[in-house]
């Protein structure tokens, strides 16, 4: 048995001290061997995906510019959840329940309903209790669909313990995204914290909002929850908000959740904003050209602001999100919804 392997197992049978108290490390946290790439949950356990660990699309095909009138049609979407598990998650959230498991039982409630529709990863972080700044080196389940049970038996398995690294987690999580770029397919993710980060050199704030840029900019945009949201945290939560591109419309960015039932609100809004709220379409002007979107007839204004309107959120692929009103109506009546392009030419 490898030497790794071994150790593991010495672990999961030690008693240590996390969050203030004593409890038996559980298997599962440390399950993940970093050095031989396999991860349960993921369709290809045992190998590494070229496309991911480049930080690159694997044979992707920009959408060409082709003149004329187009319908657009609903993305899959391809969700990675990112999840705060540090001490501060185990304290206690309405009644009984700890954030944690107030967490654990909101994604209960809320993704068994896209199961079969949305392919849905998640990573919780910090890893170890050893060194308690560590990210699982992949994601703890792969994106995909069906994948639901997976995801919550093991995230009903671990404890809250450790420090809050969100921008390592939110490196790992959005790289898995960046190798799952398609022409059907509308990435996101969906980060819940309760605290503010804390780990890694310089400002642990600022790096966690280069994070979230940087994937927005490459067509990944993160969804913000504060859990048990404290006053002297929203700023920080408000700003990695915006710096996700896509913060509710209104002065508050982030969802707040405040009590379990807010938790689970939060969950369903944005599972279904992002399920519903992505369309493609088969053309996309070049740099000389145009475009135009039309809601029955109605021109939809193009809004970089995240408010009313439409915005490309990766226009290579063709990738766009509606948002506010417009959203619920062309969910309401997609056929409506239809796209107009002139190529500029070279």
């Amino acid at each position: 048995m490898p030497s790794v392997y071994l150790r593991m197992a010495a672990l999961a049978l030690l008693s240590l001290t996390t969050c203030g108290r004593t409890e038996v490390m559980r298997p599962y946290e440390e399950a993940v061997n970093p050095d031989a790439g396999v991860d349960a949950g993921r369709p290809d356990a045992g190998r590494r995906d070229a496309g991911v660990d480049a930080g690159v699309d694997g044979g992707f095909v920009p959408k060409p510019c082709i003149d004329g009138t187009f319908t657009l049609s609903p993305a899959e979407p391809v969700v990675m959840l990112v999840l705060d598990r540090s001490c501060s998650m185990d304290e206690l959230f309405q009644g009984t329940n700890t954030r944690w498991d107030a967490l654990v039982a909101a994604l209960r409630a809320t993704l068994p309903s896209v199961d079969q529709t949305m392919q849905v990863g998640g990573l919780a972080f910090p890893q170890s209790s050893l060194d308690t700044c560590t990210v699982p080196s992949v994601a703890g389940v792969w994106p995909a669909k069906g994948n639901v049970a997976l995801l919550l038996s093991n995230l009903g398995s671990i404890r809250p313990f450790g420090a809050t690294p969100t921008a390592d987690a939110l490196r790992v999580a959005a790289d898995v995204l960046r190798g799952r770029r398609a022409g059907n397919a509308a990435r996101a993710m969906v980060l819940a914290t309760d605290g503010e980060p804390t780990c890694g050199t310089g400002n642990p704030l600022q790096n966690t909002l280069t994070r979230l840029e940087l994937a927005a900019t490459d067509g990944i945009p993160t969804y913000v929850i504060g859990v048990a949201d404290e006053p002297s945290l929203r700023t920080s939560l408000q700003q990695m908000s915006v710096a996700g591109s896509r913060p509710r419309p209104g002065p508050q960015g982030f969802y707040s959740a405040q009590s379990a039932a807010g938790l689970e609100l939060a969950f369903s809004t944005i599972r279904d904003q992002v399920g519903a709220c992505s369309f493609l379409t088969s053309s996309v002007p070049d740099m000389r050209g145009s475009i135009r979107v039309t809601f029955e007839g109605s021109e939809v204004p193009f809004d970089a602001t995240g408010t009313n309107g439409w915005r490309w959120t990766d226009r290579d692929n063709g990738e766009m999100a509606l948002l506010g009103s417009v959203c619920a109506q062309a969910v309401a009546r997609p056929s409506g919804l239809v796209v107009t392009v002139a190529c500029g030419g070279p």
